[in-house]
């Protein structure tokens, strides 16, 4: 699973509070009591654990500041290492990649670059954070700085025309403002397809890959206020409104939609031997009951493009 998206979009923000929603499918407060469990490795726990957090302190703050850096070491490439467990047994090895923003923009040759470019097309998860505000608010050229569209097409088309199945995920962040009401979240999503046509167009000529557009509140009480130019440089200035609270939402929808894709890939391609032998146990029936369960927490609101019938789970 890899996370892609320019500097300043909130890849941190997103995967800090992803984990955190689901970091324990079982618990007793969840609804969910498929038997699936998503476990971290002791570093990335600690890590993800410590920038959730940090921004839980926003609700301290007279007036909003960023929280400055979340986690230690992105100034690359960096793995987060997890496990999807069914009933107690391991099924999957999941790696995620979170990247420094700047990497996409770099030249071939670079070391980073480079390997970003090889962990890109190994993913078969692939999660672009967008920033809305700049999506709706900024002119081209913030739009194209802040989000930065046709690099982000340019390096995923190449790996998307392989065989493999796909799943290409649009998180958009910073979009509070335009989550109120059905009129701005349209706004929001016709500002989406305009700067993103040409990728929108090719999906539909490709049965590989499906594409889900996912708008997400990752702070919930900070909203977009107004653009403030300084000479040539443009600045995004967002408050935090008093009257709400630290309150992340549907922020576990894009994890949800990875790891149920991850889960139908595995289960469709096991080995001949290991159909036979779990269909001897009667496995097969439970795992499929429960990925069926477990998808049904995927909410149906968002918009999908591209086959969808790659993340359709049926009983």
């Amino acid at each position: 699973m890899m996370m892609v998206g320019p500097d300043g979009v909130g890849k941190t923000t997103l995967l800090a509070t992803m984990y955190h929603e689901l970091s324990n499918l079982e618990d007793d407060d969840n609804d969910d009591q498929s038997g699936f469990e998503l476990v971290a490795s002791q570093d990335t726990h600690h890590d993800l654990q410590e920038a959730y957090q940090k921004l839980t302190t926003i609700v301290t703050q007279p007036t909003f500041t960023p929280t400055g850096p979340l986690l230690k070491g992105t100034a690359g490439l960096i793995e987060r290492q997890f496990e999807m467990v069914f009933k107690g047994k391991k099924e999957l090895d999941l790696v995620f990649c979170d990247i420094a923003g700047g990497i996409i923009q770099a030249n071939e040759g670079n070391r980073d670059f480079d390997e970003f470019k090889t962990r890109l097309e190994q993913a078969v998860v692939i999660i672009n954070v967008i920033d809305g505000s700049a999506l709706v608010e900024g002119n081209d050229s913030l739009s194209a700085k802040k989000n930065n569209p046709r690099q982000i097409e340019k390096l995923l088309q190449p790996i998307l025309t392989n065989p493999q199945n796909h799943l290409l995920l649009f998180v958009i962040t910073k979009c509070e403002a335009w989550l109120k009401n059905e009129k701005t979240q349209t706004l929001l999503e016709r500002a989406f397809e305009k700067q993103y046509e040409m990728m929108l167009k090719w999906l539909k000529h490709v049965e590989n890959v499906v594409a889900v557009l996912i708008p997400v509140k990752t702070l919930g009480c900070v909203e977009f206020t107004r653009i403030d130019s300084h000479g040539d440089e443009q600045e995004m200035v967002f408050i935090r409104k008093p009257n709400l609270r630290f309150c992340p939402e549907n922020t576990d929808q894009p994890l949800r939609y990875a790891l149920a894709f991850a889960l139908l890939q595995h289960n469709q391609n096991r080995s001949q031997w290991n159909q036979f032998v779990r269909w001897i146990f009667n496995e097969d029936v439970a795992f499929q009951k429960a990925l069926t369960e477990f998808a049904q927490g995927r909410s149906q609101t968002f918009k999908i493009y591209g086959n969808s019938s790659l993340i359709e789970v049926t009983k």
